[in-house]
């Protein structure tokens, strides 16, 4: 599994998300056509009114943020719910990532 260090990621706080699509299309030697298409996630700064992200994602990766989404709002749901203060982990402690 990678590790993912947060600690060289700057936050940006994004009020809203637009999307569009990216379709190439190739046609090879023998005439065939191949399309490839990726999906860009650009997300947005009101106060700021400018775009602070642009994300190209593949397909693949496309076709997993429905789960992977649904599973985040679970645990989101979860922890709101719960009155209990959260604990800083010690990873979090050290990189100055934890933002509770």
């Amino acid at each position: 599994m990678m590790e993912i260090n947060l600690g060289n990621t700057v936050p940006l706080f994004a009020h809203d998300v637009a999307f569009s699509n990216i379709t190439k299309t190739v046609k090879n030697d023998d005439g065939k056509i191949k399309k490839e298409s990726h999906t860009e996630m650009i997300f947005i700064d009101a106060v700021r009114q400018s775009a602070i992200a642009r994300i190209v994602l593949p397909q693949t990766v496309l076709e997993q943020l429905p789960k992977i989404i649904e599973d985040n709002n679970k645990k989101v749901r979860k922890e709101l719910r719960d009155k209990e203060m959260p604990k800083p982990k010690d990873k979090d402690k050290k990189s100055g990532s934890y933002l509770g």
